[in-house]
């Protein structure tokens, strides 16, 4: 299947900060909350019912080389239309075409732990990919980034130039192939 698109994997190269950093402070608040009242509730960024409605594009989590250069494993979905998009290289991927990235906090330096093998996972940021109809943000391929933070919060969400600047010169209009 398409399980050979890593549409996420960014190395926060030339200027471009890290991503896929921990939004924790220290005292468990995150980064968000510090300056904010009350931190918005990311689940508003997320596709509705991805993980039932989407496909799973992995078989097994890997280690992502791109978000925070290898912190985290990872787990990718995408919706039909990105889905399809991937499977077929395609160079220009349709407006609609969403691909969400689960993060999960590594054990240790080894290779990726095996999903429900081990001491309980620490879920990490949910990162979010849309490709929009065209005029969006055209310096960027109309795509529109989202990141959710491991509490839930919104963290970011729009034209994330950090995201931006690694995609921007991805292989396949704003996607990555995954090289598992």
């Amino acid at each position: 299947m398409a399980a050979s698109a890593l549409v996420l994997a960014c190395a926060g190269r030339g200027g471009v900060g890290v991503v896929g950093v921990s939004n924790k402070a220290p005292g468990g608040a995150s980064a968000r909350d510090a300056g904010d009242a009350a931190p918005i509730d990311g689940a508003l960024a997320l596709p509705a019912g991805y993980r039932t409605t989407f496909t799973k594009l992995n078989k097994t989590r890997f280690v992502s080389q791109g978000h925070a250069s290898g912190r985290w494993e990872v787990d990718v979905w995408a919706n039909e239309l990105a889905q399809k998009a991937l499977a077929s290289r395609a160079r220009e991927v349709p407006p609609g075409a969403i691909v969400v990235q689960e993060h999960y906090e590594r054990r240790g330096g080894g290779e990726p732990r095996a999903e429900g093998a081990g001491e309980p996972e620490t879920a990490g940021p949910i990162m979010v990919m849309e490709k929009k109809p065209a005029g969006y943000a055209s310096e960027h391929g109309d795509w529109r980034w989202a990141v959710v933070g491991s509490q839930g919060q919104l963290v970011r969400d729009g034209v994330i130039e950090s995201c931006a600047g690694c995609h921007d010169n991805a292989p396949m209009d704003g996607l990555f192939p995954i090289l598992e």
